[in-house]
């Protein structure tokens, strides 16, 4: 936290502004009453004031400092009670900075500066375009339901996915190149796999190999480099044990221990995820269908001539003294 403290310490005061734009609570709910509005205007405390006027209130404070919990990856997981002290009031330092240039501004009129002019309707034109989006994919997003029944299903057809805690058993082997010394050595530990890898020292040509745990759910590079009969012969075996695998031109003399049952995450624990999940799903459909329909009630033309979207030239293009046919796309025709 203390490198986080400092970080926003040394941030430029522009990092402060304009976070609401980023939409991070559109996917929420708002409904506070204006009875509750009133009743906290009323208890707000005011935390900054310049030449007696009120320019901070504690609701100001917390808006701004949750905005910049949710834009800021640094603070991901993060909430205010978290934080440290020093961090927030370097915070507030900054907002109280930025409330002093703004009074300062507003006393010299640079409202009226064709420079400020130019860049405040810029942003208040992208500003408003970025909120119809979102509120767009909000009515959207909203009016998907998922279902108990639809979560049951999802969970039902993929437990594989929901392992807590991997089964399976622990497997080694030794490899040989000739079948009588993986007779010999599977002979001499049999019955002895305590002492599996102490008697492997004893055969000159032995190459002893820990795959770890196997099990069905298994997944990785490590797992699938294990060749499928000698995973077969750990997973068959029904008790710890030994067993003589060919694998290819080769044999294996395989040692399984410690068998264990896979433990799946109860619906409980998991549907709040498969939940969200299903919903995300959904709602990339839907976006995708409803903006389609939108598309299908207008002719969008984009301009495929421009140089930024043109590829390099063809070859014959280049010998027809690079002639090349201007092209269009017509969203409505194409759909």
């Amino acid at each position: 936290m203390k490198q986080q403290s400092t970080m926003v310490a040394k941030g430029s005061l522009m990092a402060l502004t304009l976070v609401f734009a980023s939409g991070c609570s559109w996917f929420k709910k708002q409904g506070t009453s204006d009875e509750t509005k009133a009743a906290a205007s009323e208890n707000d405390v005011v935390l900054c004031s310049i030449d007696g006027q009120p320019v901070i209130k504690e609701s100001d404070f917390l808006n701004n400092l949750n905005q910049m919990i949710q834009a800021n990856p640094y603070f991901k997981g993060a909430t205010i009670d978290t934080l440290p002290k020093e961090l927030l009031r370097k915070f507030m330092d900054q907002l109280s900075t930025q409330a002093l240039i703004e009074k300062y501004s507003i006393q010299h009129n640079i409202e009226k500066d064709p420079e400020f002019i130019k860049a405040y309707n810029e942003t208040e034109k992208l500003i408003k375009r970025s909120l119809m989006v979102q509120i767009f994919e909000k009515h959207i997003y909203d009016d998907i339901k998922i279902s108990d029944a639809d979560v049951q299903k999802h969970y039902d057809e993929n437990k594989e996915r929901f392992v807590k805690v991997a089964g399976g058993v622990l497997a080694m082997g030794v490899k040989f190149d000739k079948e009588e010394e993986a007779d010999a050595f599977y002979n001499k530990v049999r019955g002895h796999a305590d002492h599996f890898e102490d008697i492997a020292k004893e055969f000159k040509h032995a190459k002893v190999k820990d795959f770890g745990r196997i099990s069905k759910e298994a997944k990785g590079m490590q797992f699938e480099m294990v060749p499928a009969p000698i995973k077969d012969a750990a997973l068959g075996m029904t008790k710890a044990g030994v067993e003589k695998v060919k694998v290819g031109k080769e044999y294996w003399v395989v040692r399984a221990w410690d068998k264990k049952g896979t433990e799946i995450f109860d619906l409980a624990e998991v549907k709040p995820h498969i939940e969200a999940m299903l919903k995300n799903n959904l709602f990339r459909e839907a976006l995708d269908k409803s903006v389609q329909g939108i598309k299908n009630e207008h002719t969008l033309v984009v301009n495929e001539d421009y140089k930024l979207f043109k590829e390099a030239a063809a070859p014959e293009a280049e010998a027809n003294n690079g002639a090349v046919m201007p092209a269009t796309v017509d969203a409505a025709a194409a759909a």
